[in-house]
């Protein structure tokens, strides 16, 4: 019996098979059109793909109904077709206590530890990042090329000192075409006044992609390496632009070393939080107008998934009751005001919102591993989205994640839709007058 799965034992078997985790919260949903919240149940139809035919699948793994031999390859495809948006985990948190989002860790766990995972595409990311120190098998020494000639500390040199480390993340140093932002991110940061430096080609991935696809040990010897370079420079404030390095740095280090979020010895700050930080303390100001009718799309990792973590260890005793009593993560908590008041501070920005928003969010369906081993679960995910961004008369999808941005793109690219997407930060320059 595998030890992954005996630790969600409870969760698994106490599902109620109510369908909770298919769907929007009822009184949130505006629309039976986008009423849905499940995007792996959306495209495989089938209950196996919702949290609880996973939930059954789990437990039918503990008590021997099901085997891996017999049945490996449909596991896998319904473990891993999933971007593990965490949509059903809040859901489930409205009304019962389960823990969904571990119970899927759990199967991914599993499958990395009977050796049916990695799956080919998600070990050629594994691969990379030990080869490499990023995802994107690109030297290190091209690392800090995006900020060639804008003169930052670099605090993994000796001497150097800072207030701030800001952390850019692998798909924003190597990905072509998405180096506007760290430039824009390190723009916005000196016209702020901020003393803040990077850690130039020694910037390492931050190894959330290891722990999506379950492969544990490769995640921890990730994030110790990280610890050890932060405690080092003596970083106390992080500031990150992608979701899946903010979520990484905050919930999952704190998740691994058992501890909460905020006893961690640094704060992570998302940029979006950061720059509003400095607009609320008139360390930036406007200047022109961007007039254009926008609507927002709530990144997984920044939102229900980048809440801070509330470690908790103790006796299940019955729905809702724990010794010690437990703080639920229900998502709430993610960061969701922060981009929305940049944009309002923007003049001439109109935004819209669509249905699905906030906790409730429609995943862009590029998480978990889920856009590089099933490109055509993600773009139907992602062409999801744009129709329900269309319906708010928006002609652009305002983001803040390089997933994010790169699979509505590639959905748009899919249809005939005239939607653009765009990053928040390409608005905040522009309104700057940089």
């Amino acid at each position: 019996m595998s030890s992954a799965l005996e630790k969600v034992e409870y969760d698994a078997s106490h599902c109620q098979r109510c369908s909770t985790c298919k769907w929007s919260h009822l009184w949130e949903i505006k629309s039976h059109r986008f009423s849905k919240n499940c995007p792996s149940l959306a495209y495989g139809k089938y209950d196996a793909y919702a949290a609880q035919g996973k939930n059954d699948i789990t437990t039918g793994l503990l008590k021997g109904e099901l085997n891996w031999e017999e049945h490996k390859d449909t596991l896998l495809e319904v473990i891993f077709r999933c971007p593990v948006c965490a949509a059903c985990d809040i859901n489930c948190k409205r009304i019962m206590d389960l823990d969904i989002i571990g119970v899927l860790d759990a199967l991914r766990e599993e499958a990395c530890e009977k050796g049916y995972a990695p799956l080919p595409a998600h070990k050629e990311f594994i691969q990379s990042i030990m080869n490499y120190d990023n995802v994107w098998k690109q030297p290190r020494t091209r690392r800090a090329n995006w900020a060639r000639k804008l003169g930052l500390k670099d605090l993994s040199k000796a001497g150097e000192k800072a207030e701030v480390l800001y952390y850019v993340g692998c798909t924003y140093a190597y990905k072509p075409g998405m180096d506007s932002v760290p430039k824009a991110t390190a723009t916005i940061l000196k016209q702020g006044g901020i003393d803040f430096g990077i850690l130039g080609a020694k910037e390492i991935c931050c190894g959330g992609i290891a722990d999506n696809i379950g492969d544990k040990k490769s995640f921890e010897d990730i994030a110790q390496k990280n610890l050890k370079m932060f405690e080092e420079i003596g970083a106390k404030t992080i500031v990150t632009n992608c979701p899946g390095c903010f979520m990484t740095f905050s919930e999952k280090y704190a998740h691994m070393q058992k501890i909460d979020t905020k006893d961690l010895p640094y704060e992570v700050m998302h940029s979006t939080q950061y720059i509003e930080k400095l607009i609320n303390d008139s360390k930036l100001t406007f200047k022109k107008p961007i007039n254009k009718q926008i609507t927002w799309h709530d990144p997984c990792h920044l939102g229900r998934r980048g809440e801070p973590y509330k470690h908790w260890e103790g006796k299940r005793i019955a729905y809702g009751l724990t010794d010690p009593p437990r703080e639920l993560n229900r998502g709430v908590s993610g960061i969701y005001d922060a981009p929305r008041n940049i944009l309002k501070a923007i003049p001439g920005i109109k935004l819209v919102e669509m249905e699905r928003i906030r906790e409730y969010s429609w995943c862009c369906g590029s998480g978990g591993g889920a856009k590089s081993a099933y490109p055509d679960f993600a773009i139907s995910t992602a062409k999801e989205r744009i129709e329900e961004a269309e319906t708010t008369g928006a002609g652009t999808i305002v983001t803040a994640c390089p997933w994010c941005e790169a699979n509505l793109n590639d959905g748009i690219d899919a249809t005939d839709s005239n939607m653009q997407v765009a990053d928040i930060l390409d608005l905040v320059i522009e309104s700057l007058g940089e």
